[in-house]
């Protein structure tokens, strides 16, 4: 199937997602009685829940025309709803059901294009269910997948359904916000940069990533040490922030007494911000390479008021010139959240 057609076989799943997922719970509750009994109503609702996001990934991967982006859904999903008590085989049985249920509804090609998906993902899940080493998996690999697929479709509630999940299982804020936050942002930067995604696109996904950023924030667990005043900031006309947010979150959860400034903060509205806070560490974070002016004097200014503050910085504008921070007169930088973390516990050792 052509692009178009793709995409107008996923808005058809789309209408159909309600009537869908509350015809294939009654069949599933119908087949297993003693899991109703088991669980009740709010079990039904949950199901109902659950099987509309299988279709939404459905739908979404359907669009993309990439089975294995549905695999890594469904691997998701059954570790997911193993940790509930689900046996991964009732997963594939609803599957299964979905796709006979949207059958009824799809002429023969969109039935085949939607049988295709559903088998490769069933193929994917059920060769990870054998393998023991993809059964452990690699950290947040899974859920960072699942979470890119649901940003760049805007699906909010499905993204903070994987950290919600994430979070469930133990994973930390700094694993989240790296593993998940970080690691999703490159990717869907990526996209942008290689014509696959509108800028809109790569905005709403940053949007919705911010939003669950601050879910995360005030459920986070600070350290009691006192590490010391920070500001974070990026340079006047710097219009990307949500790095800096990153990193100013991580280290107030590490210890710091953090003050964030956000993006595009007025020379000297910063060296204000210093003047009154007295951190000991400043950060400064950079993305296009037009702003590097701006951050030479503010650097030479913090240098000649402030002398005692340690200064670091970070951004794209560095990735391609590693060594660019010593020349406009930081004391550290990272290219990304772990080495910038890494790059304070030792300068401000």
């Amino acid at each position: 199937m052509i692009l178009s057609e793709r995409i107008c076989l996923a808005d058809k799943i789309q209408r159909l997602k309600r009537r869908t997922a509350e015809t294939v719970t009654e069949s599933f509750f119908e087949k297993h009685p003693d899991l109703s009994l088991r669980y009740g109503a709010r079990w039904r609702e949950l199901t109902i829940e659950d099987a509309g996001y299988h279709i939404e990934f459905l739908a979404g991967s359907i669009v993309s025309g990439d089975e294995v982006a549905f695999g890594d859904y469904l691997r998701w999903a059954s570790k997911m709803l193993e940790a509930r008590g689900i046996a991964p085989a009732y997963l594939a049985e609803n599957l299964e059901q979905i796709e006979r249920a949207l059958a009824a509804h799809v002429d023969a090609v969109e039935h085949r294009a939607i049988a295709t998906f559903v088998r490769a993902g069933l193929a994917e899940l059920t060769e990870e269910l054998e393998s023991e080493t993809a059964r452990s998996g690699p950290g947040l690999a899974l859920s960072c997948s699942v979470y890119v697929q649901a940003i760049l479709r805007g699906d909010r509630r499905a993204a903070e359904a994987v950290v919600a999940e994430a979070m469930r299982h133990g994973s930390s804020t700094m694993d989240i916000y790296i593993e998940v936050f970080q690691t999703a942002l490159y990717e869907v930067g990526r996209e942008w940069e290689n014509g696959k995604i509108p800028v809109a696109t790569e905005h709403m996904a940053t949007a919705i990533t911010q939003t669950l950023m601050a879910q995360v924030y005030s459920k986070m667990s600070r350290s009691t040490e006192n590490r010391g005043g920070a500001v974070i900031t990026g340079v006047q006309n710097e219009l990307h922030q949500i790095g800096g947010n990153m990193v100013a979150d991580l280290l107030d959860a590490n210890g710091w007494d953090v003050r964030f400034l956000g993006s595009n903060a007025p020379h000297a509205g910063i060296l204000a911000a210093i003047e009154e806070h007295k951190p000991n560490l400043l950060g400064i974070s950079v993305t296009v390479l037009f702003n590097l002016p701006e951050l030479c004097r503010l650097v030479a200014d913090v240098r000649s008021r402030f002398p005692q503050i340690r200064i670091i910085v970070g951004g794209a504008a560095f990735r391609s010139c590693p060594s660019l921070w010593r020349e406009v007169g930081a004391d550290g930088y990272g290219p990304d959240l772990r080495s910038v973390l890494e790059v304070v516990d030792r300068i401000a050792a």
